[in-house]
């Protein structure tokens, strides 16, 4: 293990950080890699080029999703905010009409599109604000952050949100994860309309009980966390509502056979 002290930002996504610009590391570590042949000598010995995985590193676009996180995270380095944080997992890149099924794979928020290079996805998002003020934790719940509200969660004497349920590996429309993966997968039929359709409804949810919970003088209580979740909830069972009004857009046989063949493995009609 490597560690170093963060002066401002930092990132991780899906790729070892850590180079040669590494403060402390295990005992051993290094003598490993030069007995496993990773490098020659210590001052060779460089963290990532020796312990990382590098077909899944490739696989994953660690080095872009590393330069596009920490970009977004540079321009806001001394007042980054709650807000900002839950927009940069949401990051599709600059590209305002970036799609799943055609739109390249090294976004933050990710998308899965094949079975080949494009295999895995954001499954869930967690943000937390530590510091003098409190303790605050925000959560999709859900998979792909960019069309889910995050609601708050753990706080002291709390717990998770009462009537949310979780769920296994196959469909239960008890599970708030795998109704919310439902809609999703449905909005992928026109994702740029159903995103639209969404996205007020979040941004203002997600102000409004951010300013509440943060700028609030009393801690924040089991039944305020289950009113959130209740209300991040119904946003997303309003919008899945609507989706089979959207138009279908054409997505290409590889992108629909591959969601296709998911939604028969997990049991979503």
């Amino acid at each position: 293990m490597g560690l170093e002290k963060i002066k401002d930002v930092w990132s991780i996504s899906n790729i070892i950080s850590l180079q040669k610009d590494y403060d402390s590391c295990s005992e051993g570590l290094i003598e490993n890699a030069i007995k496993k042949g990773y490098c020659k000598k210590r001052e060779d010995f460089n963290f990532r080029k020796c312990y990382s995985a590098k077909f899944m590193t490739w696989a994953a676009k660690g080095t872009e999703r590393e330069k596009r996180s920490r970009a977004l995270l540079s321009q806001r380095k001394k007042r980054l905010t709650t807000k900002d944080f839950i927009n940069i997992l949401r990051d599709h890149g600059e590209n305002s009409q970036w799609t799943p099924n055609r739109g390249p794979g090294a976004t933050l928020c990710l998308h899965a599109a094949n079975k080949l290079f494009r295999r895995t996805q954001t499954v869930c998002s967690l943000v937390t604000k530590i510091g003098e003020g409190g303790q605050f934790f925000y959560t999709t719940g859900a998979s792909n952050p960019c069309i889910s509200p995050f609601f708050s969660v753990f706080s002291p004497d709390t717990t998770v949100p009462k009537e949310y349920k979780e769920g296994n590996a196959d469909y239960n429309q008890i599970s708030y994860w795998w109704e919310s993966e439902r809609f999703h997968r449905k909005a992928l039929l026109n994702f740029n309309s159903a995103q639209v359709e969404i996205q007020p409804l979040i941004i203002n949810y997600e102000e409004e009980i951010i300013s509440s919970i943060e700028n609030s003088l009393s801690t924040l209580n089991q039944k305020q966390i289950n009113k959130y979740f209740i209300r991040a909830r119904a946003i997303v069972e309003n919008w899945g509502s609507k989706l089979d009004r959207l138009p279908s857009v054409n997505l290409g046989w590889g992108f629909s056979h591959y969601w296709r063949g998911y939604n028969k493995r997990n049991g979503i009609i």
